[in-house]
């Protein structure tokens, strides 16, 4: 039980991740939060060095993406969730899982390679990237 309560009380200490309004409870807004967005799609045009459409967009920038096709998939204890996304680009169409999880001051967002996959690798991205909202994208 003491256990717990410190588990609980380490969570609240920690940053607020994109879209969450209170420590401890995650939802679907975070996989759908525009700075989460962005940052993933921003990280992935400059890996495949082309254009990306994630949610099934149709339009320029924000326009048009599809929110129904942001899932929110799972939620970790470790004030994390777990979020899928269809991605387009280079002739390719896959449905990608990514993190979004906090850091001990900021958030970052994770996807690529075995991240999620219950299929062996990404077509898009054999390796796993991380993204942190001040840095730009790492191989790792």
């Amino acid at each position: 039980m003491f256990g717990a309560l410190l588990w609980s009380s380490a969570s609240f200490s920690s940053p607020l991740l994109p879209s969450q309004e209170q420590p401890n409870f995650l939802n679907v807004r975070i996989c759908r939060d525009r700075q989460v967005l962005a940052a993933l799609k921003t990280a992935a045009a400059a890996m495949l060095k082309t254009n990306v459409v994630i949610a099934k967009g149709s339009g320029p920038e924000w326009s048009g993406y599809q929110p129904d096709d942001i899932h929110l998939e799972a939620v970790s204890e470790k004030n994390a969730v777990f979020c899928s996304v269809t991605i387009s680009a280079k002739g390719i169409t896959e449905r990608i899982i990514y993190i979004v999880g906090a850091t001990s001051d900021s958030w970052l967002v994770r996807f690529g390679g075995d991240t999620g996959s219950g299929t062996g690798g990404h077509k898009l991205f054999p390796g796993a990237i991380t993204i942190e909202p001040t840095g730009t994208p790492s191989a790792k």
